[in-house]
C-alpha cells in the first residue's frame, strides 16, 4: 500500500471582472480561472499538474533563447 500522499498547495481564490482566479502561491505564476470558484479550483488542479510536469521536463534543458521583454 502506497502511504506516500500527494503535496498540497495553498490555492488563494479571487472574483474580478465577473469570474474567479485562483493563484498557487507556491508555485510562481500558477494561476487559473473559472465561471465559478469550483471551476477555477478544478482549473487551479490541471495548472498545478501541469506546471509541475513543465518544471520537470525543463530542469535538465538548457534555454534554447533567453529574451528581455516589455509588456
Amino acid at each position: 500500500m502506497n502511504t506516500k500522499s500527494a503535496p498540497k498547495y495553498r490555492v488563494a481564490l479571487y472574483r474580478a471582472r465577473g469570474c474567479y482566479f485562483a493563484w498557487v502561491s507556491e508555485l510562481p505564476g500558477c494561476i487559473s480561472r473559472g465561471a465559478t470558484e469550483v471551476e477555477a479550483i478544478e482549473n487551479a488542479r490541471a495548472a498545478i499538474r501541469a506546471y509541475l510536469w513543465v518544471t520537470q521536463v525543463l530542469a535538465g534543458d538548457r534555454a534554447t533563447v533567453e529574451l528581455e521583454i516589455g509588456a
